[in-house]
């Protein structure tokens, strides 16, 4: 699946301006959440750090309790830029994704996370 994001992205006209995010956003995500691309996560959520992808953050979360490093502050920091960009219903949203995630589990970044976004309301 990741393997199409580069010849997908490569095939749009060459021109000096930026990517459209709603087309690097979507193969990102697909990417992201394909279980053989757990070596490489790191790198596709850095990706997204300039995109729109606030629609797709509750995909995003989960990964704040990966086992890697990179994964999880990645996650997180991706989560925190949206401090002021969304809605009270996105707010919880990703306060249930959190909770849920919690439940199966108890990384502390997770916790730091729950902390963070009931700051928000």
């Amino acid at each position: 699946m990741h393997t199409k994001i580069i010849p997908e992205l490569l095939s749009q006209e060459d021109s000096e301006e930026p990517i459209q995010d709603d087309i690097a956003v979507e193969p990102l995500i697909q990417a992201i959440m394909d279980p053989g691309t757990s070596g490489s996560r790191a790198i596709f959520l850095y990706a997204l750090e300039h995109l729109d992808y606030i629609l797709h953050i509750e995909h995003i979360i989960p990964f704040i309790g990966d086992t890697s490093l990179e994964v999880c502050a990645q996650s997180f920091m991706l989560l925190e830029q949206l401090k002021d960009k969304l809605s009270d219903e996105q707010i919880l949203t990703c306060e249930q994704v959190i909770e849920q995630q919690i439940r199966h589990n108890e990384r502390k970044l997770l916790v730091v996370a729950l902390d963070m976004v009931r700051s928000w309301k």
